[in-house]
């Protein structure tokens, strides 16, 4: 098992904060990470029910969240966007 650094830009935040996550990770292990380090200490908690969603920084299309970070095929400190489905 490979760990790989990510920059996540969870909605709300400022700005681009590094998590580290295992190679076999989904993305909706990755987004649940951020969620668990990010939302409630620098972001309000989004309401009951949100649907998070994580695209690459300056994709149109939100990535699969059964995708895993091997698969998706990261560099290290890929940028991801996480937030709620419209």
């Amino acid at each position: 098992m490979a760990q790989l650094p990510l920059a996540v830009n969870v909605q709300g935040d400022y700005g681009y904060k590094v998590i580290v996550v295992e190679e076999e990770n989904t993305i909706e292990e990755v987004i649940q990470v951020a969620v668990d380090q990010i939302v409630g200490v620098l972001v309000a908690p989004f309401p009951e029910g949100t649907k998070l969603c994580a695209k690459v920084h300056g994709a149109q299309e939100p990535l699969d969240n059964s995708l895993t970070v091997s698969d998706a095929k990261f560099i290290q400190m890929e940028a991801l966007q996480i937030y709620a489905e419209p």
